[in-house]
């Protein structure tokens, strides 16, 4: 008996399983040695995002555990690390400590999907909150939770404000399903869970770089397209039409046409950047960076490749390449699949065939546009018929049954409001600012120690009857908050970014723990503590910090 062929799969989502399946019966035959690799142990139905972010159903709702959904195939849990096209090997490492694991393949598919475009707008790896991963998807969950609890008893209205301002990038149909779910989470859910937020308090903004939402559904499905901009005019949504966001800070979302809309929450749905293993590889690409197919999904000039998916530009039935959606990695893993077995049974291969069957968007309060084979759907139908579709795609069944628990049971229990805190927030984080943002208020309690590492920041007094004093002007390299890190001693200026500033942030703890580690920083740090004369006194320096509302600054001596 021969040795089944070796192939090797990178990347847990939608291609890898419906190629899988493709190859089931192969598999049970002994004639094909599958092996999924990837880094997380589920699939994600990102269909269900919007929903998730909005506490109509559990997190783990829209999880598939990937043990299960890809028998009889092997799953390899691991990051790739590196692909060697002439040795055909695939290096990956496992998650808990780096180490190294070789596997070689006969035939390799290329299943990675995408990431997010961190360099599409400054301050957007820094500040935005985004979706494609799960993980990201909880954090922003977690997030939206965390705003609406600190709005409730925040004082301050200019703080309410930005609290309360939900500003989402991109109005496609990511972008429209999860502004229209938070502006219909917050309409249902302050009244009824927050009754110090009035639901009229709330403000959801699209910036959107088209001059027409959803413009996916252009120019084929203009009908649908006019209908879900009439009902998204009703809605209290705010549109920025043939605009961008140019820049992301902690408080505010900068946009193409000048206007700054103060917020604590950007929520990016544009944008696509390929995984760095495809960037590496030395394969046809496309202006997107995807690795170029034939129309048999295989990779020309690459030995036993084969690519599928956000990474893959898959040439279109029709006319150019298929677009990243699921549907079209569904089925362009299959062919993969088929195409595989068919080489193993040395018959011809198949064509990629597939150009799609219909289109579907919630627009929120249970309405929704869609067109299946070309007939139109128009509100509560629409929705429905799109919540029917998502779920028949589910691939776990017990998912599938806790979707529907969910969906049945939540009108009655109310919204998930838990937040699941998954770590300290205040550890090491890159931040961004714009020309005039305050990054330290004077009066404010210090938790945080800031590193510039390009730009400048000026430091301020403010007094009593409102004029300011300036003390010192930092750049790259200074820093300061070391004070009220060591000290535990109250803001006594302001900290402002005379330019676009970026910052290395430390936490307490990682300060504190760094400068009992690493000696020279340590040394460096409490050398400027004691000639401020912070190591016994407690008095404040031109960073702003005193212990206590009343220290008075020093004009000369800043934390360098």
């Amino acid at each position: 008996m021969s040795a089944p062929v070796k192939v090797v799969c990178l990347g847990g989502g939608w291609t890898a399983l419906y190629a899988a399946r493709a190859m089931r019966k192969a598999i049970r035959r002994g004639d094909i040695d599958l092996t999924v690799v990837s880094r997380d142990t589920f699939l994600t139905v990102h269909g269900f995002i919007a929903e998730m972010l909005a506490g109509r159903i559990q997190p783990n709702q829209i999880m598939a555990p990937a043990r299960r959904i890809f028998r009889p195939a092997r799953y390899h849990h691991a990051e790739v690390e590196r692909v060697d096209l002439d040795r055909q090997e695939v290096t990956t490492s496992r998650l808990l400590d780096g180490r190294e694991h070789t596997l070689a393949y006969d035939h390799l598919i290329l299943g990675l999907g995408s990431k997010d475009d961190l360099g599409r707008y400054a301050g957007a790896q820094e500040h935005a909150l985004r979706l494609r991963s799960y993980s990201d998807a909880l954090k922003t969950r977690n997030h939206l939770i965390g705003v609406l609890e600190m709005a409730d008893v925040e004082t301050d209205p200019e703080e309410r404000r930005r609290l309360l301002t939900f500003v989402v990038a991109g109005g496609g149909y990511g972008g429209i399903e999860v502004a229209t779910e938070i502006e219909d989470y917050c309409r249902t859910v302050l009244k009824r869970s927050f009754p110090h937020i009035r639901p009229e308090e709330a403000r959801v903004v699209v910036a959107h770089a088209s001059s027409e939402v959803l413009p996916e559904l252009l120019p084929q499905h203009a009908n649908l397209q006019r209908y879900a901009a009439r009902y998204l005019a009703t809605t209290a949504i705010e549109f920025h039409p043939d605009t961008k966001i140019t820049a992301a800070t902690p408080e505010a979302a900068v946009l193409s046409d000048g206007q700054r809309i103060p917020t604590r929450t950007i929520i990016s749905c544009t944008g696509m950047g390929m995984p760095a293993v495809i960037d590496a590889l030395r394969l046809a690409k496309d202006e997107r960076g995807r690795v170029v197919t034939d129309d048999h999904c295989r990779v020309p000039g690459a030995q036993g490749v084969w690519a599928a998916g956000d990474c893959a530009a898959v040439p279109h039935p029709e006319e150019g390449y298929c677009p990243p959606l699921a549907i079209y990695a569904m089925h362009a893993g299959r062919t993969i699949g088929r195409n595989l077995t068919r080489l193993v049974g040395e018959q011809p291969l198949e064509r990629f065939t597939f150009t799609s069957f219909g289109d579907a968007c919630s627009l929120g309060n249970r309405r929704a546009v869609a067109q299946l084979y070309g007939v139109p759907f128009y509100g509560t139908v629409a929705w429905v018929l799109w919540r029917i579709i998502f779920l028949s795609y589910v691939p776990s069944w017990d998912r599938r049954v806790r979707l529907l628990l969910d969906w049945l049971l939540t009108p009655f229990t109310g919204r998930e409001l838990t937040q699941l805190r998954l770590g300290d927030p205040i550890g090491v984080s890159p931040e961004l600012y714009e020309p005039g943002q305050v990054i330290v208020r004077q009066g404010d309690v210090g938790r945080r120690m800031h590193l510039v590492s390009r730009g400048e920041v000026e430091v301020v007094h403010q007094h009593e009857d409102g004029s300011e004093e300036r003390l010192a002007t930092l750049g790259a390299g200074d820093h300061f908050g070391e004070v009220s890190v060591f000290q535990g001693v109250r803001r006594t200026a302001t900290v402002r970014a005379v330019s676009r500033v970026e910052l290395l942030t430390l936490g307490e703890d990682v300060a504190v723990s760094l400068s009992n580690t690493a000696k020279p920083f340590g040394d460096a740090v409490r050398g400027r503590l004691a000639a401020s004369g912070q190591g016994d006194a407690g008095t404040s320096d031109a960073t702003g910090e005193s212990d206590g509302p009343g220290g008075a600054p020093r004009t000369q001596e800043t934390e360098s």
